[in-house]
C-alpha cells in the first residue's frame, strides 16, 4: 500500500474507545465503535474515502451487508451482518432499515480491518500492544466470521 500512511492506520486505538459485547456462546468480544473507525479513516486518508454498498439481503434472522471500501488508490471489500431486531410481544421486525444500517456498519469495519484499523483486536488479550506501540502481526484473519466486529 505505497503512499498509505501504515503508522496512522495501524495505530492502536485508546483503551477507552474499545467497547465489549457478549458473543455466541457467551464470549466477550471487543469491538470499536463505527465513529471511531470512520474518524481514523478521516485521519489517515485525509476525509478522501468511500464506501459503498454492493448488495443487501434479509433473511429471516438476519441482515446481510457486501460492503466496498475505497481510499489511497485501494479497495477493500467485505460481508457485514447483523441480527433481525424483533417486537418483544409480537416478534415482528422493529426496522429492517436500522438492521440493513447496522449490517452496513459492520461491513465498514471489516473493510477498515483490512487496511490494518482495529487489528490489534484480534490479537490474543495478552499480545496486545500497549498504546504508542505498534501492533504484531497475528494468525487471526480480519473479516473472519469468528473474529466478528460488533455494530
Amino acid at each position: 500500500m505505497e503512499g498509505i500512511n501504515l503508522d496512522v492506520l495501524t495505530r492502536p486505538f485508546d483503551p477507552a474507545q474499545i467497547r465489549q459485547r457478549e458473543g455466541r456462546g457467551g464470549k466477550m468480544l471487543d469491538y470499536l465503535e463505527t465513529h471511531s473507525v470512520i474518524t481514523r479513516l478521516n485521519e489517515a486518508f485525509a476525509g478522501a474515502w468511500s464506501f459503498e454498498v454492493l448488495s443487501h439481503e434479509v433473511t429471516e434472522t438476519e441482515t446481510i451487508v457486501h460492503g466496498k471500501l475505497s481510499a489511497g488508490g485501494q479497495v477493500k471489500t467485505a460481508f457485514g451482518g447483523s441480527d433481525i431486531a424483533r417486537h418483544r410481544e409480537t416478534q415482528k421486525p422493529v426496522s429492517i432499515a436500522d438492521d440493513l444500517k447496522s449490517a452496513a456498519s459492520d461491513a465498514l469495519k471489516k473493510a477498515a480491518t483490512l487496511f490494518g484499523i482495529g487489528l490489534q483486536l484480534y490479537a490474543e488479550k495478552g499480545q496486545r500492544p500497549q498504546q504508542g506501540q505498534r501492533p504484531a502481526q497475528t494468525q487471526t484473519r480480519p473479516g473472519s466470521v469468528n473474529g466478528r466486529y460488533s455494530r
